[in-house]
């Protein structure tokens, strides 16, 4: 998959080509700074002395789950692209209609929102053919709380939901991810994107490819 993004596949109509061609040069990674790319400010929850170095001069800390006035927003501006990578499944149901009435609020016209989450169809895929703790890139960090050789029920349990220190509070499907932002009222073109996408790019659009489910929409 990565020799196919690296070696092969067409850059000219990928999502980053595709902001600069409509000259969309603001862009927002909300919460996954810890996957950054050039030409983005960045939010998260922890203070700006805890940000890197290398993005503290473009670092905000924002909790998206909270109600902002206008005043408040307004040192943030307005963005023709939002990113959250890993980022909307540790926020419960509840929230996540708050944190997508948030993202709305900070992009301008027409501006894309990029959701990208675990897919709950690839962990069951998985769990099915009894292969989540030796065919997986993150066995080691079920190990910091379960045994090798635990049940496969464990292993699901922790990938889906129970990472330490930074729970997943909710699991998505394509169908519940689109569902969730269509229930929102406040976007449109509303689809999925495969990491075979044209639009597709590691990591900028795919940051953890083996898992990534991928949705993208304007604001309306």
């Amino acid at each position: 998959m990565h020799s196919y993004h690296y070696r092969y596949k067409s850059k000219k109509n990928t999502l980053s080509v595709l902001l600069k061609r409509e000259n969309r040069l603001r862009w927002l990674d909300m919460g996954s700074s810890v996957n950054y790319n050039d030409g983005f400010m960045f939010a998260d929850i922890y203070p700006a002395s805890e940000a890197k170095e290398e993005i503290k001069d473009r670092y905000f800390e924002f909790n998206a789950t909270k109600q902002f006035t206008d005043a408040q927003l307004a040192p943030l501006g307005k963005f023709d692209f939002i990113r959250m990578q890993h980022v909307f499944e540790h926020f419960t149901l509840e929230d996540s209609q708050t944190v997508l009435k948030n993202c709305h609020r900070l992009m301008n016209d027409d501006a894309y929102l990029l959701i990208t989450v675990p897919d709950l169809e690839v962990h069951i895929e998985r769990y099915r053919r009894k292969c989540l703790d030796v065919s997986w890139i993150f066995p080691e960090w079920a190990h910091t709380r379960i045994e090798k050789g635990s049940p496969q029920s464990y292993y699901f349990s922790i990938f889906t939901h129970s990472v330490l220190y930074q729970s997943h509070l909710w699991c998505y499907d394509k169908e519940g991810l689109m569902y969730n932002l269509e229930s929102s009222g406040l976007f449109k073109d509303i689809r999925c994107i495969s990491v075979y996408d044209k639009l597709a790019e590691i990591p900028f659009t795919h940051n953890r490819p083996h898992e990534d489910l991928c949705v993208i929409a304007r604001k309306k």
